[in-house]
């Protein structure tokens, strides 16, 4: 088979490469986010876990990456991590709310690597009994491997 279409996708023939990219049937590298993303999921079993990051956690510690801006169109203001622990932008407003609730705001998905001041859980999508849901990746619910915190080096306050 020849290079053609079929169903919309791009068939090569094995051992070929793509124009302007140096792996067979593909332009460019995968992503880093793809990896890092493998590396707060699991979908081993049918329970389908995820690593989640708790925003409430971020505002108990003080953290120095949570940042607020005010959006000028809506006159609302919202809430986002610049280490891109998190990358959804949380309405301050309704964050708030939900906290004033016994159940809390609860967690957003993890998409970068967490410092020692995130708190983190893992949460699971489905429950369910079985052999096809029995978990064959207990290594998973360990805390993720956390970055070096870089606020902490740029505290001056023992150095002065």
């Amino acid at each position: 088979m020849g290079e053609g279409s079929a169903h919309g996708a791009i068939v090569r023939p094995a051992g070929s490469r793509a124009p302007g990219g140096p792996w067979p049937g593909y332009t460019e590298a995968v992503s880093g986010h793809a990896k890092l993303a493998e590396a707060h999921e699991c979908r081993q079993c049918c329970t389908f876990c995820d690593r989640v990051v708790h925003p409430s956690g971020c505002i108990e510690s003080e953290c120095p990456y949570l940042y607020l801006y005010d959006d000028e169109l809506s006159g609302r203001r919202y809430m986002g991590c610049l280490g891109n622990v998190f990358r959804v932008e949380i309405d301050v407003e309704m964050f708030e709310s939900a906290e004033r609730t016994r159940q809390g705001f609860g967690a957003v998905a993890m998409t970068g690597q967490p410092t020692p001041r995130c708190r983190t859980s893992v949460e699971r999508a489905y429950e369910g009994t079985g052999e096809a849901f029995a978990c064959v990746n207990p290594v998973f619910f360990e805390p993720p491997e956390t970055r070096p915190d870089p606020a902490e080096g740029l505290d001056l306050r023992d150095r002065l």
